[in-house]
C-alpha cells in the first residue's frame, strides 16, 4: 500500500468517525403528531447539520422520537422494514398516518372566521400550513379574500394577483391595504361613546342638587335636613328656624 492510499484510508476513517460521533450526539424532539411534516423539516435540518446522511442511522433517530402510542401504530413496519429505503418507508407512513385528509384541509380552510387579531399575511401562512404539499384549488384565493375586511376586499378586487396563484404576493398587497387603513377599521370596531356613560345621575346634577341645599340653608335658616327634605324631614338639628316658620304661617291663617 502506497503512502498516498494511506493517507486516503485515514481521511475516510476520520470522516465516519465524526460522522459517528454526531450522530450519536443528536437528539430530536419528540415526534409531532399534530404536525407531522414541519416536524420532519426539522429533523432533516439537523440531519443536514451533522452530516448524517445513512438511510438506516435516521431511521433509527425517527423511530427513537416516537411516542409509545404512534410506535403502536407503526409496529407492523417497526417490526418489518424495508431491506433498503427505511427511512423514507417510515417517513411516507407518518404523513399519511397524521397529516390532514383532502376533506379535513377543505373543513378547516371553509371554517375560518376572519382576521382576528392577525394581519392577512399572517393568516395566510396559517392557511399554507394547513394546505401543506397539496395542490391549491381555484377557491382558495376567494376563501382568503372573504376572511378580509370589506375595503381590502374591494381595493383588492381589480388586481391581478387573486388570479395569480402568487399568494404569498396576494397576501403582502393585502397588508399593505390594511395597513394603511387600519386607523379606520379600529374606529369602525369601537362601540358609540355613549354606551360607556356611567350608571346613575351625573355629577353635574348631583352639584347642582348640593348647590341648591346649601343655598336654603343660607336664606331659610333651615338645617341641613329640612333644607333637603322640607316637611317630610324625620330629623332636626339646631338652629333650624323651620318649625318656626310654619307656626308664624299657620297664625297668620
Amino acid at each position: 500500500m502506497s503512502h498516498h492510499d494511506g493517507d486516503e484510508n485515514a481521511a475516510a476513517s476520520g470522516a465516519a468517525n465524526v460522522g459517528a460521533t454526531c450522530a450519536a450526539t443528536v437528539k430530536l424532539p419528540d415526534f409531532w403528531q399534530h404536525n407531522p411534516r414541519p416536524w420532519f423539516q426539522h429533523i432533516e435540518a439537523q440531519f443536514q447539520l451533522r452530516g448524517i446522511t445513512q438511510d438506516v442511522t435516521k431511521y433509527f433517530h425517527v423511530v427513537a422520537a416516537l411516542d409509545a402510542s404512534t410506535t403502536a401504530r407503526a409496529m407492523a413496519l417497526l417490526e418489518a422494514p424495508p431491506v433498503d429505503g427505511k427511512y423514507d418507508a417510515l417517513k411516507t407512513f407518518l404523513l399519511q398516518l397524521f397529516e390532514l385528509s383532502e376533506l379535513e384541509k377543505a373543513d378547516r380552510l371553509l371554517s375560518l372566521n376572519g382576521l382576528g387579531d392577525s394581519k392577512p399575511s399572517e393568516l395566510m401562512e396559517r392557511m399554507l400550513a394547513v394546505l401543506g404539499a397539496a395542490d391549491p384549488s381555484f377557491l382558495f384565493a376567494h376563501i382568503f379574500l372573504r376572511q378580509l375586511p370589506v375595503p381590502v376586499r374591494t381595493a383588492l378586487a381589480s388586481s391581478p394577483l387573486p388570479s395569480s396563484r402568487d399568494y404569498r404576493a396576494l397576501a403582502v398587497e393585502a397588508d399593505r391595504i390594511f395597513l394603511a387603513n387600519r386607523q379606520q377599521f379600529v374606529h369602525a370596531l369601537l362601540p358609540p361613546q355613549h354606551s360607556f356613560a356611567p350608571l346613575g345621575p351625573p355629577e353635574d346634577d348631583l352639584d347642582t342638587a348640593a348647590a341648591v341645599t346649601a343655598r336654603r340653608q343660607r336664606e331659610d335658616g333651615w338645617c341641613y335636613y329640612h333644607s333637603r327634605f322640607g316637611a317630610k324631614a324625620k330629623q332636626c338639628r339646631q338652629p333650624c328656624s323651620f318649625r318656626a316658620q310654619g307656626k308664624a304661617r299657620a297664625g297668620a291663617h
